[in-house]
């Protein structure tokens, strides 16, 4: 009779995890991108131009609190769709589908970009004097 033993410990989090997750999330924006191409054309024609302004500004705040959550915590599967198609819309819209500008344009802002989100981080979970009360 062979034994066959059985763990329950977990693999080391290694850094390998954030290449995977920019690859799911590359993999479903490409499974999205024929349905993006289609309602981009339809939502192109009837939009404003402030309109358009602030939906690029909130897609490219969106794209890079993915960029830092991948980073810096990881994705599950939910949030790794949303990112992907955020990665998607903006390539699509900043960049007219030109991934080498992207590439380019994401290595010269990101360590800015995640700096001023780690600030964030650290302002939100940081308690303030107010919120202190003693026992």
């Amino acid at each position: 009779m062979t034994r066959i033993a059985i763990s329950n410990q977990r693999p080391a989090t290694s850094t390998a995890q954030f290449p995977a997750a920019l690859l799911f999330a590359a993999v479903l924006s490409c499974l999205s991108a024929q349905t993006y191409a289609d309602e981009s054309a339809k939502s192109s024609r009837s939009s404003e131009p402030v309109n358009a302004r602030q939906a690029a500004a909130n897609l490219e705040k969106q794209f890079w609190a993915c960029d830092y959550a991948a980073t810096t915590r990881g994705v599950g599967l939910g949030e790794g769709a949303m990112c992907g198609e955020a990665y998607e819309d903006l390539k699509m819209s900043k960049f007219r589908g030109d991934f080498q500008a992207m590439l380019s344009w994401w290595q010269q802002n990101k360590a800015a970009e995640h700096l001023a989100l780690a600030a964030v981080s650290r302002t939100i979970a940081a308690p303030k004097a107010d919120q202190v009360t003693s026992r």
